[in-house]
């Protein structure tokens, strides 16, 4: 179709032979030229496109309302206050569960809570750290309740060994990160360890490597499987050596155990005491026993009160030869 003007109209006229022809006929109403001077993207004049002034003005609020809005503002900045600082939801009572070491009312001071505190106002993360801080405790949970209720739960520490410093008398209770919890009048069946002579440990010290404490419980555990014998206790000196005594009064001399590489020979040194024992080289449960000397596991050594120290090899029938004694001295 041919194109132009769009005022010019194209009428379609068939002829003779198939042949397509058109003719033009002019519009009837031809259109309106486009005014000079005006753009074609103006708005059209006499129509409001924006809101107007007076609808962009706040809506006017009278007085009264506002000043009800601010009684009823400070009535409850006032009824806060009162419950923050007054009775009405006072701590009235502290509910402690698990504590055996710690009373009900050690626990509650050293959260921080007393009975003028809002059960509102409790910090429960400052309470939880405050009573962290207390080497009895393992783990705390605390929980506000309405009527002026505060649950505490409490975990403890239970403790796997009792130490002493030196020579002395006084016993210390000692968690399972070698963490001396108090004092105790007895062993009562723990770990025995006997530290460096020196001051006495108070609550809070580590006078002891963690890793190495818990080598010392599993040798105890392990010793009457192992050798057929219980232990009486340990022996750590100021040089880091490390000495097991049997309840049979014969000792295990281990050698230093300083470093986790020390640690780790402990595993040969009690592999060698239970070798010297199924080869009937040593008989553990003998009055005559004196020591056994571990420090070197691949050759280890036998003492004797009736008779000179022999060197007891692991391997069955190997030739017994004398070998020295283990005497204090300057740590090495």
């Amino acid at each position: 179709m041919p194109s132009g003007d769009s005022s010019v109209t194209w009428v379609r006229q068939h002829s003779e032979g198939g042949i397509v022809k058109f003719r033009r006929r002019s519009s009837v109403m031809p259109r309106a030229p486009w005014p000079n001077g005006i753009e074609r993207t103006e708005p059209l004049r006499g129509q409001l496109w924006t809101r107007s002034e007076k609808a962009l003005r706040e809506p006017d609020v009278p007085w009264g309302w506002r000043a009800l809005a601010i009684a009823v503002a400070a009535l409850e900045a006032a009824l806060l206050v009162w419950l923050w600082f007054g009775p009405a939801l006072a701590i009235s009572s502290v509910q402690v569960t698990g504590a055996h070491h710690l009373t009900s009312s050690q626990v509650a001071q050293d959260a921080g809570l007393s009975g003028d505190t809002s059960v509102i106002s409790v910090d429960v993360v400052t309470a939880h750290d405050r009573l962290m801080k207390q080497v009895w405790v393992r783990s705390v949970d605390v929980q506000p309740q309405l009527l002026g209720t505060v649950v505490i739960q409490v975990s403890e520490w239970e403790p796997v060994a009792a130490y002493h410093a030196g020579t002395s008398t006084k016993l210390y209770f000692m968690s399972s990160q070698a963490v001396v919890l108090g004092a105790t009048s007895t062993a009562a069946g723990l770990v025995d360890v006997q530290g460096p002579a020196g001051n006495e440990p108070r609550a809070g010290d580590r006078p002891l490597d963690p890793q190495l404490l818990t080598a010392l419980v599993n040798i105890q555990r392990a010793m009457p499987t192992l050798v057929g014998q219980d232990v009486a206790g340990f022996i750590f000196d100021s040089c880091g050596d490390l000495t097991m005594i049997a309840k049979k009064g014969w000792k295990v001399y281990f050698g230093r155990v300083l470093t986790p590489e020390e640690f780790a020979t402990l595993r040969d040194k009690l592999t060698a005491l239970k070798a010297i024992a199924g080869n009937h080289n040593v008989d553990y449960s003998s009055p005559d026993l004196l020591y056994i000397n571990v420090m070197n596991p691949s050759e280890p050594a036998v003492g004797y009160k009736s008779r000179q120290p022999v060197a007891a090899s692991p391997s069955p029938g190997a030739t017994p030869k004398p070998a020295p004694i283990p005497t204090p001295g300057p740590c090495r």
